[in-house]
């Protein structure tokens, strides 16, 4: 199954956690390299890992914990994959500074921190810098995919790989109306790629991030740093950029400056149109955030874990398929999303009430 990347179109209304819980782990961790705590606040959380802020008299860390046990092998692999790109040259990174499955068994890593706030990309200038910051890690190791089309229907191949983990590993999440959903908008993508094949010249693949949603804090000196690169992989550059774009929002003017900088940095984007392209892989987003919020669920479900807000989430990625999808398709997955949340709100005693007008018509 492919990294379960959230785009934009997630919702992310995480309850927050008490700073305590983890106090007298974290106490005990920066004891042992010697450090005295003075302060420990929430930061944030995401679906499996949750942040927070570790002062003490000497330094301010950042700890990263994971939430349930099958997520502590990529939380304490993200020191590794960090330490690499550093090594590379990188200076964009917040460095690790000590892995902890002892205090943490379900893992945990101490970062640098950096202060700063949530990366906003209005200006030409933060754009721009963003722009050299992913041309630079992509040009660390990448392929030029002479057929074009090729990599565009590893997209399509994705998805239905990806539909068929949630088939095959929790079939209990699956109903006939979600089945025809996907088969339908399976057919209607590949139709479109066949249409479209002239607008694929070529393909790159590369080293990537991994998730480009929201992970970026702009430190005082507006410098940009990027974070959470625990799904960082070898895959689809042109996916990242066009996901880049989509995800944070960039207006077009900002678009246009963004690419020129880029291609600039990183020539072999050149040869392709992103503008045209980057409309091909957005359209399955939608699709593929159905998929990785039911495999999600099926955690949330299993250590009780706000599923009602995992459910909310995928109920807005089924209504989300109207941008993308045929009306009989939409009507399908609309059908097939319901029958699952009244279906799980019975067998495990939730409310997900559905206001939008989207599950009325």
């Amino acid at each position: 199954m492919r990294t379960a990347k959230k785009h934009g179109v997630m919702m992310k209304n995480f309850e927050q956690i008490d700073p305590s819980e983890i106090e007298d782990p974290a106490r005990n961790l920066l004891k042992k390299l010697g450090k005295q705590i003075e302060c420990i606040s929430f930061l944030g959380r995401g679906e499996c890992s949750a942040v927070f802020k570790i002062e003490t008299k000497e330094k301010v860390y950042c700890l990263k914990t994971a939430l349930f046990p099958e997520r502590k092998r990529k939380v304490l692999n993200e020191a590794k994959i960090r330490e690499d790109f550093i090594s590379k040259g990188l200076k964009f990174v917040p460095a690790p500074v000590y892995n902890d499955d002892t205090f943490f068994p379900k893992g945990a890593v101490l970062f640098d921190f950096i202060e700063g706030e949530n990366s906003k990309f209005t200006s030409p200038h933060l754009i721009q810098q963003m722009a050299r910051h992913l041309a630079s890690i992509h040009q660390l190791q990448y392929e030029i995919i002479p057929d074009g089309m090729a990599q565009m229907m590893n997209n399509y191949q994705n998805l239905i790989i990806t539909f068929h983990h949630i088939e095959t590993d929790y079939p209990f999440l699956i109903n006939p109306d979600i089945t025809q959903a996907f088969t339908q908008a399976l057919q209607e993508y590949k139709e479109l790629l066949v249409k479209n094949g002239k607008s694929f010249p070529i393909g790159l693949s590369g080293i990537l991030h991994g998730d480009l949603s929201n992970n970026f804090i702009t430190d005082p000196q507006e410098k940009i740093w990027l974070i959470d690169w625990e799904n960082s992989e070898y895959g689809d550059i042109l996916e990242e950029i066009s996901m880049f774009l989509f995800d944070n929002e960039i207006d077009e003017q900002l678009q246009e400056i963004f690419l020129e900088t880029y291609a600039k940095a990183f020539p072999p984007a050149l040869q392709v149109n992103m503008k045209i392209l980057a409309q091909f892989y957005i359209q399955l987003v939608p699709a593929f955030n159905v998929c990785y919020g039911m495999d999600q669920l099926a955690t949330n479900l299993k250590y009780n874990m706000e599923p009602e807000r995992k459910l909310r989430d995928i109920a807005q990625s089924a209504k989300n398929w109207e941008s993308f999808f045929s009306h009989s398709t939409c009507n399908l997955i609309k059908k097939g999303i319901s029958q699952l949340i009244r279906k799980l709100e019975k067998d495990y005693h939730l409310n997900v009430p559905l206001q939008d007008s989207f599950w009325k018509k």
